[in-house]
């Protein structure tokens, strides 16, 4: 981690949730965005591979080593970054995160935002949440889209620069600090016409994890406080709702269509 990183950590992190838990880092190698590119077109050529790709994606786990095959990067990020950013947000929390990710429970995703869509010219390319891990280091190929959500002005949206590196918190940062970070709302909003690459790491506990703070905090709900659920139920909770969002899931009979999955976490969180 540079100087100049570590000092954007101090002025971002220093008093705690008061500040949105997001920054700009300067990695050590940057995301192979040519290789990425050449990846999707090579898709985008062949409807074999992409049915191939959605039949197995469903099942989970089937390319969950994909990006070993890339050490310079992804081991680089992994081995590099992440101990060091633990220890900076450890810090912030008063409690050592690194024990809780032991089993270093990350997930590498590449993102095309492509023109050729179903809408067109519609603006909407990922819409408004907030991740549920500790982080998200997202990786941009210099084209704008990214948002965030000004702390305290919910619907005022600020651009994020396209050549930035983006680290951002979510939901179990939140409770496992005891609400001293607070996670990042975002959101990517296309320009149609334009394409936007995007590769993102993210970080979250081990998932036996209990989702609670080390001492009791009054704006949690008892859930929280008393630690009823881990990081796999919430995982699986969460992800029912973002697979659903990208299609790769049905609801089931009864269930909320009514995909508003901030307010459901909110609502188990807090009192």
């Amino acid at each position: 981690m540079s100087y100049r990183t570590r000092l954007i950590f101090e002025q971002v992190f220093k008093t705690g949730r008061e500040i949105e838990a997001i920054t700009f880092i300067n990695p050590t190698v940057a995301a192979p965005f040519p290789a990425i590119q050449r990846l999707f077109g090579y898709l985008a050529q062949n409807a074999a591979a992409v049915a191939a790709f959605n039949d197995t994606y469903a099942l989970r786990g089937i390319f969950k080593t994909a990006a070993t095959t890339d050490p310079t990067f992804f081991t680089a990020i992994t081995a590099h970054h992440v101990p060091l950013i633990l220890a900076s947000l450890s810090a912030v929390a008063g409690r050592d995160l690194v024990p809780l990710h032991a089993e270093l429970n990350v997930n590498f995703r590449l993102i095309d935002y492509t023109p050729a869509t179903a809408s067109p010219a519609s603006q909407n390319g990922c819409g408004a949440h907030t991740d549920y891990g500790t982080f998200s280091i997202i990786f941009q190929d210099g084209t704008a889209g990214l948002e965030m959500e000004t702390p305290g002005a919910p619907g005022v949206w600020v651009p994020v620069p396209g050549d930035a590196t983006v680290l951002l918190c979510g939901w179990c940062a939140v409770v496992l600090s005891g609400g001293k970070m607070a996670a990042a709302r975002h959101r990517v909003r296309r320009v149609p016409g334009v394409r936007r690459l995007s590769a993102v790491l993210f970080v979250a506990p081990d998932l036996d994890v209990k989702m609670a703070p080390a001492e009791r905090v009054e704006v949690f709900s008892e859930t929280v406080n008393k630690g009823l659920f881990d990081v796999r139920w919430f995982k699986e909770v969460m992800g029912k709702k973002w697979r659903y969002r990208e299609g790769n899931e049905k609801l089931g009979a009864g269930e909320d269509n009514v995909i508003e999955q901030d307010v459901e976490v909110e609502g188990l969180i807090w009192k």
